[in-house]
């Protein structure tokens, strides 16, 4: 059996990535009942949380530039005990983001790559190619994204604020993923033990 801390720090760890999930959502519905300060010393907390729960691994310090940024975030808030400074997280993650992905296409492996290899390192050269265009794919996306978001922050209410960074990127994202996922399928027929492999395996077969 599992120790009682190690089951208590996965479920902190769940509740805190829910968390930061949920950001936006939970911004504009505590922004009614609490202070920006809270608000902000939570975020900070959560923050610290989960990079210390991660498992260190050779990428492990390529975590650290957005936890510091959204540290500085939270504390500008929590002095000024105003959410204009939280307000641009969104806009810190997307273009962090960007930037790792951008770092990772002129020092490879590619992040698509990394990722890849997670689930099997048998990757052809067709294969590298391809995680390098997903990769400037997802770079493009997370600029634009980030575009909007700093958008929302500076120039509109904090409910379109929400709407957008709660729900709106949220969808955005996860129509770029599944139709990137269904289009690798298609393309390559690879099945490595994926939870996806036993719906795509049906729709397309393996190549003989």
């Amino acid at each position: 059996m599992r120790p009682v801390s190690a089951v208590l720090g996965k479920i902190i760890h769940i509740i805190v990535t829910c968390g930061f999930l949920l950001y936006p959502v939970l911004m504009y519905v505590g922004l009614q009942w609490y202070s920006p300060r809270l608000i902000a010393i939570l975020l900070g907390i959560g923050a610290v949380g989960n990079f210390l729960y991660i498992q260190p691994t050779r990428y492990h310090t390529r975590l650290l530039f957005p936890v510091i940024g959204t540290l500085i975030l939270c504390l500008i808030s929590a002095l000024l005990n105003q959410s204009s400074a939280i307000l641009y997280l969104p806009l810190f993650i997307s273009t962090n983001l960007g930037l790792s992905f951008g770092y990772s296409l002129l020092h490879p492996p590619s992040m698509v790559e990394i990722f890849a290899k997670m689930s099997t390192h048998d990757l052809s050269e067709e294969a590298i190619r391809y995680c390098r265009l997903v990769t400037c794919i997802w770079v493009v996306f997370f600029a634009l994204n980030a575009t909007v978001a700093g958008l929302t922050a500076c120039c509109a209410e904090l409910k379109v604020w929400s709407l957008y960074n709660g729900f709106v990127a949220y969808c955005a994202i996860g129509l770029l993923f599944t139709t990137e996922l269904c289009y690798r399928y298609w393309r390559f027929r690879r099945y490595v033990g994926l939870p996806t492999d036993f719906f795509f395996k049906r729709i397309f077969p393996p190549k003989e």
